[in-house]
């Protein structure tokens, strides 16, 4: 059966609900912890109400079925009908797994819409959940202002219990709601937000004969009278138009959705009489309704108002002003009760009052417009962008043979630099663009990180305080994907080999719950990630034990070792201290796996412990995947040339104005530091020279954060490059030590970048 729907706006579908999802599953975690918070709650049901009204008009049936439950567990949650529980989070975290699935199975076939056997397995259990039983009275109320009077007096403070806020939130709620329903009982008439009078308006539009419809509904409710069919079409057509005028208003979403459900009944007299469905009807009608902007159909009302709060004129003059046909302003003045100048500012605070509303309105309604692009579509255009970095780098080029020609007229050269400094800054404005496109927030990865903390601390029955900073912190988004993996394997280190059982930690003197954070922050150039905890902490004589018995290091070696390298040995491939094997840990893969993943992107680790105070893992990301530009300095060594990133260089000097070289001219020392020599020319061709070439008449490149001074010839220039990396054909050239890339110059020269971490460690 062919399966006839908008695969573009599907897809937009999908990747919008799978979104919002992953961005609840956090709330739940803290819905467990603050159960009577209704914000929470609210939080949560607004994406899964969406996806059961869009699921729908897709054809996503098991999709529409499967969250109206969900939703129907959620708003018994919300009146306090059931009691959230770990039960309660348990299923409702499954639930949401069970929807990102269907999700998944639709985006590969849409038209596959069967609930697999588990997911009606599933479903049985949400039916199966059941309502706390009713037993409250008028006396519970009684019972309760006698409580919270000896609660005080035992000198507590009732707000930072978290019993009793969320209590009193859902009595004060309970009092508003009766109080709705005991004024609609007082009034002869029920009010009504529609008037005959008014005209209304949305961003200067006229919506009045839209609303006129609403008007009818209101009237025929306040009587409770059903409407006939011709009604109900032309209020239907009417709230459709209404409902797409205000699409941008999140406020209102929920409340249109709403309507729209409780309009199929409005033709029901059973309904339309029944109290319940009344009220609600005519509240949703009457917030719509406050969304226009009204206006008198005279125009006058506001201007009189004005004066009169102004005190220039009274009531009695306004209603005689009215009965006349002019402007109001202008027969005030003729009744010589008004001055011109009084009426000129008046009718100053009059726009402003207009102007300041209309800005507020537009800000209500105001949302980020975002658009889905293609990661390829943007890597290609970077790539565009590195294209024409490159171009600019040619004009440079032939600028400098322009110049060396020695032409006389210097008026055209000094023109064609103009250009190029102008170019190059329209260039720089549209690299930092194309790099803040693809810059995310991490908040995106973070938020799945309670849900996989809150599993794992349950299967090793372990407690947990989770807190997580800094979600707002930006990186590229590709580099966020790949540092995923890392970051699961250190939590789940941390809760497996750090964090001690409960009862282990109450008898070292701490509390029964562990602590366990993950903050993340950025500067210039690089994102740093910190997983902490206050566990047992890693014992650098346990890690040389495991290191001899599993013959990773001779004895004699292993007792060169100071404890910080003792402590890093966790990284080398199969290298595991746990004592059993668990579905957590233990198999030996895990830390060489966050090295290896780490190095995709270019990232470093560092780890700190304390023997019974805990464990410290920062790591160090770039900012960015791959920079379209950076500064380098271009150095010659030997027969080639290569450029070394600006930002991994301390300074720069000549052989002549330092210390003399030490050690056989090996090394050299450096603003208290003894920093390794390493020729540039011999590191990539061993062959060359055995023997360090005489570094009298040299340059060295001081890289001090590295601990090594690099020995080149001379220094060609300072310059923007553009960085490539290796791909396609040419990924044999990845292998290269000590090369993280390549540029290309003006003159078409390729040149090698020089990855001085990497000659860095092997030189040492």
């Amino acid at each position: 059966m062919q399966y006839d729907v908008d695969l573009d706006a599907l897809q937009g579908f999908i990747d919008e609900s799978n979104d919002s999802l992953q961005g609840i599953e956090a709330d739940f975690i803290a819905l467990e912890d603050d159960p009577g918070n209704s914000e929470i709650i609210n939080r949560i049901f607004r994406p899964v109400h969406s996806l059961k009204g869009n699921s729908g008009f897709f054809g996503l049936t098991n999709i529409n079925k499967f969250s109206h439950r969900l939703e129907n567990l959620l708003d018994a949650c919300r009146k306090g009908d059931i009691l959230i529980n770990k039960k309660i989070i348990d299923i409702l975290l499954k639930g949401v797994e069970y929807l990102q699935a269907m999700l998944t199975r639709a985006q590969k076939d849409p038209s596959q819409v069967a609930f697999l056997p588990e997911e009606k397995e599933f479903l049985s259990r949400v039916e199966a959940v059941q309502p706390i039983s009713a037993t409250g009275s008028v006396q519970s109320v009684i019972t309760l202002e006698h409580l919270l009077h000896e609660f005080l007096d035992l000198g507590q403070n009732i707000y930072t219990h978290p019993l009793i806020p969320g209590l009193l939130d859902k009595i004060e709620k309970a009092n508003i709601d009766l109080q709705t329903i005991i004024e609609a009982k007082k009034q002869k008439g029920p009010s009504s937000a529609y008037s005959s009078d008014n005209q209304y308006f949305l961003h200067d539009k006229d919506f009045s004969s839209q609303i006129a419809q609403f008007g009818l509904v209101l009237d025929l409710l306040n009587n409770k009278k059903a409407a006939d069919k011709e009604l109900l079409l032309t209020f239907a057509q009417a709230l459709a138009e209404v409902s797409e005028a205000l699409k941008g208003n999140s406020s209102i979403a929920g409340t249109l959705d709403e309507l729209f459900g409780m309009r199929n009944f409005l033709d029901d007299t059973l309904m339309v009489s029944s109290d319940e469905y009344n009220i609600l009807c005519r509240n949703l009608l009457n917030s719509v309704i406050g969304c226009f902007e009204a206006r008198t159909r005279s125009g006058s009302t506001r201007l009189g108002e004005i004066l009169i709060e102004q005190h220039l004129v009274s009531n009695a003059q306004i209603s005689a002003a009215l009965g006349q046909q002019k402007k109001i302003g202008e027969l005030l003045i003729e009744q010589g009760v008004l001055q011109e100048n009084d009426l000129k500012k008046a009718l100053a605070i009059q726009d402003k009052r207009a102007l300041d509303a209309h800005i507020k309105e537009n800000k209500s309604v105001e949302q980020t417009k975002t658009i889905r692009i293609d990661q390829a579509r943007l890597d290609n255009f970077a790539d565009s962008v590195g294209g024409l970095y490159i171009s600019l780098d040619s004009l440079n080029f032939v600028k400098k043979q322009l110049e060396a020609a020695d032409l006389t007229n210097f008026g055209l050269v000094a023109r064609f630099d103009g250009i190029i400094h102008a170019l190059d800054e329209q260039l720089e404005k549209l690299h930092l663009n194309i790099m803040s496109i693809r810059r995310v927030p991490v908040k995106s990865l973070f938020q799945r990180f309670p849900k996989v903390v809150r599993q794992l601390s349950t299967s090793l029955n372990k407690e947990v305080r989770f807190t997580i900073t800094g979600e707002e912190t930006v990186i590229d988004k590709d580099l966020l994907e790949k540092i995923e993996n890392p970051l699961v394997h250190i939590l789940r280190n941390s809760l497996d080999h750090g964090l001690e059982a409960p009862g282990a930690r109450k008898k070292s003197g701490k509390s029964e719950q562990g602590n366990l954070t993950l903050h993340a922050r950025a500067d210039e150039n690089n994102v740093y990630l910190v997983i902490e905890d206050d566990g047992l902490g890693i014992d650098p004589q346990k890690m040389k034990t495991v290191a001899l018995r599993k013959g990773f290091m001779p004895a004699e070696e292993l007792e060169q070792l100071s404890d910080r390298e003792l402590i890093n040995l966790v990284f080398r491939p199969g290298f595991s201290s746990a004592e059993k094997v668990s579905e957590v840990s233990g198999r030996g893969v895990g830390m060489d796996v966050v090295m290896s993943g780490l190095k995709e992107c270019n990232g470093t680790i560092q780890l700190d412990s304390t023997i019974g105070k805990g464990t410290t893992v920062s790591l160090t990301v770039p900012l960015t995947k791959t920079l379209v530009t950076k500064d380098a300095m271009l150095a010659e060594s030997g027969e080639e040339t290569y450029a070394i990133p600006s930002d991994e260089i301390t300074t720069v000097i000549e052989t002549g104005n330092i210390i003399p070289l030490l050690a056989e001219n090996n090394c050299i020392a450096y603003d208290g530091t003894i920093l390794r020599l390493v020729e540039l020319n011999t590191f990539f061709y061993p062959k060359a020279s055995s023997i360090l070439s005489d570094p009298s008449d040299k340059v060295v490149v001081i890289c001090k954060p590295y601990g090594i001074g690099l020995l080149v010839d001379r220094i060609l220039s300072h310059q923007k490059i553009v960085a490539k990396e290796f791909g396609n054909g040419y990924k044999k050239l990845q292998k290269i030590n000590g090369v993280c890339g390549y540029t290309i110059m003006g003159n078409d020269d390729i040149i090698l970048i020089a990855d001085i971490k990497e000659i860095a460690e092997h030189a040492a």
